[in-house]
């Protein structure tokens, strides 16, 4: 029979047997389409629980990837979750450039401090009671930055499997949230509000995001005392310079940095691949120019740019006390107020005309007492006094038919000391100064004791007015005795021979070899 030949039921063999293939080709398309539909299902599913719950996946090994990124901490984001793991840190602060993952690690601590534990890990965190912890937020403004930023941020982190209370306030916004499963709190507060709105809270933590006034973060601070909260700082320092001061150099009254302190630093490209792209940096950088570069981008505090003393270093300023020796010239000025704390400051003149800054008063007390002070640092330490300036208006109160000036000079005289009248030269003392600071060889001629608080305090927020292109006004008494020691040109002599009463005071000193 002819192979084109057809069988009974007059189908062709190879067209049956090619229609059998392609019954089966379809049916394993087939099939494959629904599994990979079901792959899908199954992927979009997941996904979407993840979305729901990042927290839960949030610094997991390996990470998780959500849209395209691993939702793991970013290298200092880590270093402050490691940091809050220590129970001695007290105060933290998450500083640097924008776009670092603030608002972020903000939201994730809030959430895990209500809950008691790590959510990714279940490791609990410590705390000094078993109660609910009570949290406090406080954002910039209600509108812009709360209702925009910090509301989305708490409702994107907060898992959707875990119960939540919340209550608005009077702006509409959801300013108090409630863990039914802990009953744990977050309350919301602006740093607009008035101090007063914030007193009258204790708690377990309160976060920052950016800087805060200064009364504000008084009034919340004062709430963390009865639980021995935290604090924590999130910012890009851009104006409130007491933060920086304050804060994050913060020191004890030794002059010692506060160990209780943790603070965390990073440029904007530490979030590369975390949260965002160096393309998107690239292009946020082109916007910016070069004075909003170190501050947006690097996270330099720009308020930094108006510091007068900018080449103070605490590395490379800031020594441990030692003694003064006995042939060391010794000045003193003082800077008097009628009802503020009289500032006296205390430098020494080495014979390499090095210059310390070496002791310092700051208290309420009148000429009288200025004048006892002085003469008791002189015969406790053996000092060699070379002149005692003192603000020429000192000579234009008076009380009794003496002024300040007469009443101190009075009682300096009977232990033969002499009081002038300070220079008022500030631009050309405080030229001096820096010129100290910073030598023209790139070294240093004026070193501070570290133990020296207010003069430390204001040499490192001495600033220009804005407004008036002139030194502040305020926080500057010790910096006007600074300049004003500075105009009387002391260079160091040997001493007279009538003042030489002690046979070995010309003997190396040990912490500086002279």
């Amino acid at each position: 029979m002819p192979e084109t030949a057809k069988n009974p039921s007059g189908v062709n063999k190879t067209e049956r047997f090619s229609g059998v293939r392609d019954e089966v080709k379809a049916m394993k398309e087939q099939r494959l389409r629904e599994i990979k539909i079901k792959k899908i299902a199954v992927l979009k599913e997941k996904q979407k629980y993840i979305e729901e719950n990042l927290i839960y996946h949030f610094n997991l090994d390996p990470p998780v990837y959500f849209e395209g990124r691993p939702l793991r901490a970013n290298p200092i984001q880590g270093e402050l979750l490691t940091g809050w793991r220590d129970p001695e840190n007290e105060v933290f602060t998450f500083t640097g450039g924008n776009r670092i993952g603030k608002t972020t690690i903000g939201t994730i601590i809030i959430i895990a401090v209500m809950f008691g534990k790590w959510p990714w890990s279940n490791e609990r965190i410590h705390f000094n009671h078993n109660k609910p912890r009570k949290i406090r937020y406080v954002g910039q403004d209600w509108e812009k930055h709360i209702k925009a930023v910090t509301i989305p941020a708490l409702e994107k982190w907060w898992p959707k499997t875990r119960k939540v209370k919340k209550k608005k306030n009077n702006q509409g916004i959801d300013a108090l949230w409630t863990d039914e499963a802990t009953g744990s709190t977050l309350e919301i507060m602006s740093n607009e509000q008035k101090s007063t709105m914030h007193e009258g809270w204790d708690g377990d933590l309160v976060i920052y995001d950016e800087p805060p006034k200064r009364d504000i973060r008084v009034a919340n601070a004062r709430g963390c005392v009865d639980r021995l909260g935290r604090e924590l700082f999130t910012m890009t320092l851009l104006s409130e310079a007491w933060v920086d001061q304050e804060v994050i150099k913060a020191r004890n009254k030794d002059g010692t940095p506060d160990r209780s302190v943790f603070n965390v630093h990073g440029a904007i490209d530490v979030n590369v691949g975390y949260g965002i792209t160096q393309e998107g940096v690239d292009q946020f950088a082109k916007k910016l120019n070069e004075d909003e570069k170190d501050a947006r981008l690097k996270g330099i505090p720009s308020y930094m740019s108006g510091l007068i003393y900018n080449e103070f270093s605490r590395s490379t300023h800031l020594i441990d006390r030692f003694e003064i020796p006995m042939d060391w010239m010794v000045d003193v000025a003082i800077d008097v107020h009628p009802v503020k704390p009289q500032a006296i400051l205390f430098r020494a003149t080495a014979p390499n005309n090095e210059q310390f800054v070496f002791d310092e008063i700051f208290h309420n007390g009148d000429g009288k007492w200025i004048a006892e002070q002085i003469v008791k640092k002189k015969l406790d330490g053996h000092l060699r006094i070379n002149k005692i300036i003192i603000d020429p208006l000192a000579k234009g109160d008076s009380n009794n038919d003496h002024t300040t000036f007469d009443t101190i000079d009075i009682v300096l005289s009977r232990h033969g000391m002499v009081l002038d009248t300070a220079t008022k030269d500030k631009d050309s003392g405080i030229r001096g100064v820096k010129g100290r600071l910073k030598t023209p060889n790139g070294g240093t001629g004026l070193y501070f004791f570290r133990d020296l608080y207010r003069t430390i305090l204001e040499i490192e927020g001495f600033m220009v007015d804005p407004k008036t292109g002139k030194p502040q006004k305020t926080m500057d008494d010790m910096m006007e005795n600074l300049y004003r020691l500075e105009l009387i040109g002391t260079e160091w002599e040997p001493p007279d021979e009538e003042y030489d009463d002690v046979d070995d005071y010309s003997q190396p000193q040990s912490c500086t070899g002279y």
